[in-house]
């Protein structure tokens, strides 16, 4: 849609330049940084949401405006970290008040709304914020069934294999970013999501068992969805079979979890 594409190129565009900074480039790093200071001095993504779909995109651009910081921060001046940490704060506590995580319902949009306060909390240290994140991800593990699925996303019928994906990633988000705090990650909810990683990897190539869930033949996932991949197989190597040989083809990117998220795996969270 025309509203939301200046936000869909801020996100993709800063993600970036935060990729090329942490590939080494400070001059990249700074620019991102001052991108972002410029954004927060607007008191962006905290006006007035007059949609529900204004909520998740807040949602999606908090979580990667956050990662792309997180990514960066290390090189950014103090000035503009003065002004950038207090807005993520103040976006995160809109996020928490929104009328939609209330739902009764939680599902993939849940999640993301999880992986934004989480990574808020992780670049601002909010210690709320990570309580928040927390809660949503411990609960989002006990919705993921025996067999890996999300019974809200099998659902979505012919899409359910995409929202399958679109779920774990901000779940591996939650993941790293708990490890990356000490704190259970993966081992969380008995490995739950080790069985939505192993559904949600095979139906990139064989989407036949989500099919039979849902019902009905499933869209295909694109290579450039699979950003997630990159931090599992840098954890659990050879666990799913096939991971290695497809993140291998080239760079993974994700511009709503960090941007090129082959290097970030590799490099670790910050």
């Amino acid at each position: 849609m025309a509203s939301v594409k200046p936000l869909e190129d801020f996100r993709r565009e800063v993600t970036r330049f935060s990729s090329r900074g942490l590939a080494g480039s400070k001059g990249w790093s700074q620019c991102a940084g001052r991108w972002i200071a410029h954004w927060a001095a607007g008191g962006a993504l905290l006006g007035r949401m007059n949609e529900t779909q204004a909520h998740y995109e807040r949602r999606w651009a908090l979580t990667a405006i956050a990662m792309a910081y997180l990514m960066i921060k290390a090189e950014i001046p103090t000035a503009d970290r003065a002004v950038i940490e207090p807005w993520l704060d103040r976006v995160a506590d809109a996020v928490t008040t929104e009328p939609t995580l209330r739902s009764r319902n939680p599902n993939n949009l849940t999640y993301w709304a999880g992986a934004a306060l989480g990574a808020v909390a992780s670049a601002t240290g909010h210690a709320g914020h990570w309580s928040k994140a927390r809660a949503i991800y411990r609960d989002a593990l006990t919705h993921i069934q025996p067999d890996g699925s999300l019974p809200r996303e099998v659902a979505r019928g012919r899409m359910a294999l995409h929202y399958h994906n679109f779920a774990i990633r901000p779940l591996v988000i939650l993941a790293e970013l708990s490890e990356r705090r000490g704190e259970a990650g993966y081992a969380a909810g008995n490995g739950a999501i080790h069985r939505l990683a192993l559904l949600t990897f095979k139906g990139f190539g064989d989407s036949s068992a989500m099919a039979r869930l849902a019902g009905t033949e499933q869209r295909p996932l694109e290579r450039n969805a699979l950003g997630w991949l990159a931090f599992y197989e840098k954890r659990f190597p050879g666990r799913l079979a096939g991971a290695a040989a497809v993140l291998g083809e080239k760079e993974v990117w994700d511009a709503l979890t960090g941007g090129n998220m082959s290097l970030l795996a590799r490099k670790g969270m910050p």
